[in-house]
């Protein structure tokens, strides 16, 4: 049997390898992590009327998401009631019942059993309320964005966030009609644990100028890396701005954070905007102003670069995408990824943010493909025998973390692990709870 309690050191600073690979920690982590923590489900935007759903799943456990005639976000297991089948085999749609396939019982939208075949006969004495489907504990949205939690006694969705919805707002919160998910959902699978995105997204930094050397080369030697005015964009920029923040529960990332007097191209989101279409560009300049009223004078000052929500959301403000890691084996994750865009955006700028994303990180992207590789190669050494007594190393900055004067969070340079040693140990806390 493993023994949790010695996995994580008590600072963070040494992991077991078995996180990455063991049968026996991740079928504890269904329900010590994934039973406990709030999970990203979807975006409000994906089920605008009454009876839209969609399905995902909450660690391995299928959920259906719906809107009810009551205008409210309900969240049920995709499981009959009778034999566990899925009742919805649909990624998405519109639907007054479910149906199982299996015997046809039927369930409302909103979870109810409301009928089966031969009722009369077969279940006349059956007390049809006791048999709904069985609901999602918790469902709660932070600025359009669905949350589902398995535990009834949880926190609140906005306490689990603390901090974290500082730097989220930046990203999710620039405009008053908010954002929208555009293009569908990507899906692909890589052979690693789940945390090895989430870990990679909470605030590695490291990691990029190594692993995506030939992208950041290129953009270094590029005349396009600075314009007329001295923006510096890119890599270059976030050494110069770059802030890495953890926040409780296991919640980081790594941002910029301008000075009062930065040029104001320098705030708006997204990279490279010496290579965008002028009406892109001409977009950003114009909203910018409602922005920095809706933000403040601080929260204004950001620029997101990656963000985790413990434990499986991550957000990429450099490329308007959000993702999720279901975990799919303790060494196989599922990546669902979105374009996230400002919902009253042009048509034009919407479709160019797609085609940004898909060509840096979407399944076939630039950068995708390095860190798939990377995240693979991490699970397949993890579980090499001959080193099951020697925990990976994340003690990089370690003894540099400080209170910013601005920032909530603890702080960090961005060549720095605290992040993932917040992060580490927050699982550990979840572990080792009965």
């Amino acid at each position: 049997m493993v023994d949790i309690e010695k996995l994580v050191s008590p600072d963070g600073s040494l992991v077991s390898r078995r996180l990455w690979f063991d049968e026996e920690v991740y079928r504890l982590e269904q329900e010590r992590v994934f039973g406990r923590c709030w999970l990203f489900l979807g975006h409000e935007s994906q089920i605008r009327d009454p009876g839209e759903y969609f399905t995902t799943t909450i660690g391995e456990a299928p959920v259906i998401i719906v809107r009810g005639k009551d205008g409210k976000i309900h969240g049920h297991l995709n499981s009959c009631t009778h034999r566990g089948l899925r009742v919805c085999r649909s990624d998405s749609g519109k639907a007054a019942n479910f149906v199982c396939p299996y015997h046809g019982w039927i369930f409302a939208n909103d979870g109810r059993l409301v009928g089966m075949p031969e009722q009369r006969e077969a279940y006349s004495d059956l007390d049809m309320s006791k048999w709904g489907l069985i609901p999602v504990a918790r469902v709660e949205s932070y600025k359009g964005l669905i949350f589902g939690n398995l535990d009834a006694n949880a926190i609140s969705l906005r306490d689990y966030l603390g901090d974290l919805a500082f730097y989220l707002d930046a990203q999710v919160d620039r405009r008053e009609g908010g954002t929208e998910l555009v293009g569908g959902v990507h899906r692909w699978r890589v052979k690693a644990n789940w945390k090895m995105p989430a870990e990679n997204m909470v605030g590695d930094v490291y990691h990029a100028a190594w692993s995506h050397q030939s992208i950041v080369r290129l953009q270094s030697m590029s005349p396009l890396n600075s314009d007329p005015d001295g923006v510096i964009s890119g890599y270059g920029d976030i050494q110069q701005h770059g802030v890495n923040f953890a926040c409780a529960n296991g919640h980081g990332g790594t941002t910029r954070f301008y000075p009062v007097d930065a040029h104001p191209e320098q705030r708006m989101p997204g990279e490279a905007p010496e290579i965008r279409p002028p009406e892109v560009n001409e977009y950003f300049r114009r909203v910018q102003p409602e922005a920095d009223e809706r933000l403040g004078p601080v929260k204004s000052r950001i620029k997101g670069a990656t963000l985790t929500v413990f434990p499986t959301l991550s957000i990429l403000g450099s490329v308007f995408t959000i993702r999720v890691a279901h975990p799919r084996g303790p060494q196989e994750s599922e990546i669902w990824s979105w374009v996230l865009v400002d919902r009253d955006a042009p048509q034009e700028v919407k479709d160019y943010i797609r085609g940004y994303y898909t060509f840096t990180f979407g399944p076939g992207g630039t950068f995708e493909s390095d860190d798939g590789e990377n995240w693979e190669q991490v699970t397949e050494g993890a579980r090499i025998a001959a080193a099951a007594d020697h925990p990976f190393h994340f003690g990089m900055s370690q003894g540099k973390e400080y209170a910013h004067a601005e920032l909530p969070g603890q702080c960090g340079p961005i060549l720095s692990e605290h992040t993932q040693r917040a992060m580490y140990r927050q699982w550990h806390d979840l572990m080792v709870k009965p």
